[in-house]
């Protein structure tokens, strides 16, 4: 039986449009039938694409498909934000037609026909599609031909690191995490697609040696420690593991860099470092002193990037609202107001690498996360997508603040008092003295190490009061 084709409109008359519209006119695997391109660009309107017309802006889309009959649209281009993306989405499922998106140019792969790697619109299509400017060409130079340890590399921005950074030619690619079948699946991926030497070890940033090891072994010239205990209630529960890995690991890390003469050393930092009320914040505030301290007195350039809430990361709300959903299970908000700063893994790494070219040393650099999203919004949002209806088919619960959770996060501690870089959407904090008396500042690290053996929250927590004094723990109802 011969399958009816589908009437297809393409947004996006650049090369993304042509290669797409190339391909299904060549191989016609998902039996389309091209109606034409529309684009917002004024300049192509009345050109052709491989014969189709580009018929005009696509902020006559409703016009559009009534009068072709569409059945499908596939949004090709990169010179598109999420509302607009929103806007092309509600449009078309009023009309009942589907929308298909090509990933943003970094979450491509080359090699693959871009046919194939068409999905679903996403929320991270809704919320963070902004368009980003890096200077391609200055982080080549700053990749190419280098050899960079990646710690974390198996999680979510330590993978999307090594997915980036591979395509800008390092010479040696060294993979550190403990996850060990994630990690072997992210190398299998590289070293399928691409012609850099790739080196998985398994090592936890606590052990001191191995990690000397290791360093001795590769001897980096680059490293991005993105490796960390992140989950806020998770931390609160176990103090002592925060502080081993935010801290003693980070320490282990900064030292090593230090005495193997690493150029530059790049801490993946949050924005719950700022004025922290929880036990990760201050671990990671703790984590920026460390390379604060170390930048003054080492040759290695040492920096920091702190951003907010990645969209799709492991552990974050957004699968766990994906899972929910699936299992048409309530999703639960904890506060009807809870703000949060989301951007998409591809978006935050671009902005780490070419942070990463302009540190100079002890910078804390700050990416501009745009606009704070409501939870609750996005909740709605999410099932909304997921074609399912709040009331009827799913709720959503209010369950409360949970201990050391804020309403909303700070980047900054005054955004008026930010230094511009080159990169708008890169800014330089500029931090309060918070920091101890260098000697004191030690002596305190050792008597946080010695305190780890009691397992006793409270005292490690006082403790890290110490040693950050804008740490000031906040409880909100029962747990």
């Amino acid at each position: 039986m011969k399958q009816i084709s589908k009437n297809l409109i393409i947004i996006g008359a650049g090369s993304a449009g042509e290669y797409v519209s190339s391909e299904i006119l060549n191989k016609n695997i998902f039996n389309y039938n091209i109606i034409g391109f529309l684009d917002k660009n004024n300049k192509k309107h009345g050109k052709t694409i491989n014969g189709k017309l580009v018929f005009g802006n696509y902020n006559n889309l409703d016009e559009f498909i009534g009068k072709y009959n569409i059945d499908e649209i596939i949004i090709a281009t990169t010179e598109i934000n999420n509302l607009e993306v929103e806007k092309i989405y509600k449009i078309a499922k009023m009309d009942g037609v589907t929308v298909k998106i090509l990933p943003r140019y970094e979450e491509l792969l080359l090699k693959d026909p871009f046919n194939k790697q068409l999905r679903e619109v996403s929320l991270e299509d809704l919320l963070g599609r902004t368009p980003l400017r890096v200077n391609d060409n200055c982080i080549r130079e700053y990749i190419q031909n280098r050899k960079i340890l990646i710690t974390g590399a198996a999680g979510s921005i330590g993978s999307e690191l090594c997915r980036q950074i591979v395509k800008y030619g390092p010479r040696k690619l060294v993979l550190l995490d403990m996850n060990e079948n994630d990690l072997y699946l992210l190398g299998l991926f590289l070293k399928r697609n691409y012609s850099v030497d790739i080196n998985m070890e398994i090592c936890n940033i606590r052990e001191r040696a191995k990690l000397d090891y290791l360093f001795n072994n590769y001897k980096p010239e680059i490293v991005f420690h993105a490796a960390a205990h992140k989950h806020v209630p998770l931390m609160e529960k176990n103090v002592d593991e925060a502080i081993k890995n935010n801290v003693f690991g980070t320490k282990n890390l900064v030292d090593l860099s230090d005495i193997h003469d690493v150029q530059q050393f790049v801490l993946i930092s949050t924005d719950k470092a700022v004025n922290p009320t929880n036990v990760m914040g201050a671990t990671k505030r703790l984590a920026e002193f460390l390379i604060e301290n170390k930048n003054g007195t080492s040759k290695t350039k040492f920096m920091a990037v702190r951003f907010g809430n990645v969209l799709g990361s492991s552990g974050s709300v957004v699968p766990i609202f994906k899972d929910l959903i699936k299992e048409k299970k309530n999703l639960t908000v904890t506060h009807p107001e809870v703000t949060r700063y989301f951007m998409t893994i591809p978006e935050a790494v671009e902005l780490v690498l070419e942070a990463g070219y302009l540190g100079e040393g002890g910078e804390v650099f700050v990416l501009d996360m745009g606009k704070p999203v409501k939870i609750l919004q996005m909740a709605e949002k999410m099932i909304e997508l997921s074609g399912l209806k709040i009331g009827t088919d799913i709720d959503i619960d209010i369950i409360g603040l949970r201990p050391g959770e804020k309403l909303y996060e700070e980047l900054l501690y005054d955004v008026n008092c930010c230094e511009k870089t080159q990169n708008d959407k890169i800014f330089i904090a500029k931090i309060k003295n918070e920091t101890l008396d260098l000697l004191d500042f030690e002596q305190k690290l050792m008597e946080l190490k010695k305190i780890l053996n009691t397992y006793d929250p409270n005292k490690m927590k006082q403790k890290l009061m110490e040693l950050v004094p804008t740490y000031k723990e906040v409880n909100y109802g029962d747990e």
